[in-house]
């Protein structure tokens, strides 16, 4: 490939990625507008229901790191088609699902695709702009689960309550399979060919190289998850219960990322001029974790908190991502956004879960959201650990 076609053709993969992932977004935020329905439907508890958000996430921490391994021996095509259509697959067991426990193996299945394809995405769109744009491009990607949430969380209740949940489950399922055919058409690895599994490092080469630095990397990146996550898990039932229809509820829950979707590039763009990633990451953990502990004290004036949670979710996303290409060499960089992944699993598995215990243990909604903060301001402690360690390897 020469370099005309990879210069131009790097903002394609980028577009390409962006909206495969903008639709694992839609598939995965599908079940928080309807929780509700859910509920009623199959009888099931809050933690039950936070449950079907954990068990998508779930594979994340299982095959995000293998994932990473195939992809740079082999390459991101075939883990990527493979992973669509894992991805559709789960889709369509959860749409014709009749019990509580198919949901549960389709929401599986689904995000064992999903939690490859991030890594597809991750592992393609740094090395495509690897050493130029890094940020702005982390910054791009970065608004496909912002949209993909806005689009779940706006519209998939009203398609609910309007036919049915089914309904709402079959609209990811259809995009899935135009996300398939659009990356079976346009896909391509960077210097295709070039890399063969005899030229690829081994494991614990690969270990070594990555370092203690992508492990800080990935908890900040799993605990400020686990709140955020919990957040859109819950947001919308606990704004109904405040008195809310399901159409403000989920508007009011989605504003985060509206103003996360205009200022991510942005805030990518001033990454890529001053660098300092680790102040970005600080800022925004520690701002988000205390509008989470605002929000149900003060629930009136709510819809100006959600936007300001937007603000620092998107100082957070495109300075995690564009670490790994800091200090990781580019032929393991697949492995360090596995080790991201695992850890981002851990976090947003953990997280509904034990949001939804504490619904259930209180009846309300404080000590969730009190969680929700906690888990958020964690993810400063292995950022600043981060910086401290980058001061003495420069000293």
């Amino acid at each position: 490939m020469n370099m005309d076609i990879t210069n131009g053709y790097r903002w394609v993969i980028l577009g390409l990625l962006t909206f495969c992932v903008l639709v694992y977004g839609i598939i995965f935020q599908t079940i928080p507008p309807i929780l509700p329905i859910l509920i009623s439907t199959f009888n099931i508890s809050y933690t039950q229901a936070g449950a079907l958000m954990s068990l998508f996430t779930l594979p994340k921490i299982f095959f995000s790191l293998p994932g990473g391994i195939l992809i740079d021996r082999y390459g991101a095509k075939i883990l990527g088609i493979a992973s669509l259509l894992t991805m559709a697959f789960g889709t369509t067991v959860i749409a014709t699902g009749s019990c509580y426990w198919v949901l549960g193996l389709g929401r599986l299945l689904a995000g064992i695709g999903c939690a490859c394809l991030v890594v597809v995405g991750l592992k393609s769109i740094t090395s495509w702009f690897y050493g130029r744009e890094i940020g702005l491009s982390m910054g791009v990607f970065n608004l496909s689960l912002p949209l993909g949430t806005i689009l779940s969380l706006n519209f998939m209740g009203l398609i609910a309550h309007q036919f049915h949940w089914r309904v709402s489950i079959m609209v990811g399922l259809a995009m899935s399979l135009i996300a398939l055919g659009l990356f079976l058409g346009l896909f391509r690895n960077i210097n295709e060919g070039e890399k063969t599994r005899s030229n690829s490092p081994g494991l614990l080469t690969v270990m070594k190289e990555a370092g203690l630095r992508i492990w800080c990397v990935g908890l900040s990146w799993g605990l400020f998850n686990a709140g955020m996550i919990s957040f859109f898990t819950y947001a919308p039932d606990y704004f109904v219960n405040q008195g809310m229809d399901i159409a403000k509820a989920g508007l009011l829950a989605s504003s985060p990322m509206w103003s996360s979707i205009i200022l991510a590039p942005i805030f990518g763009m001033l990454i890529d001029r001053i660098g300092q990633r680790w102040l970005f990451v600080s800022v925004g953990c520690g701002g988000m974790a205390i509008l989470l502990y605002l929000i149900p004290v003060f629930t009136t004036h709510a819809t100006l908190l959600t936007i300001f949670i937007g603000i620092f979710v998107a100082l957070v996303t495109p300075a995690i991502f564009s670490f790994p290409a800091e200090f990781l060499p580019e032929p393991i960089i697949g492995f360090g956004f596995g080790i991201v992944g695992m850890n981002l699993g851990i976090g947003i598995s953990l997280g509904p879960y034990v949001v939804g215990m504490l619904r259930d243990a209180t009846g309300n909604y404080i000590w969730s959201f009190a969680a929700m903060a906690t888990f958020t301001a964690l993810g400063i402690i292995p950022i600043l650990f981060l910086k401290r360690q980058a001061k003495k390897l420069s000293g």
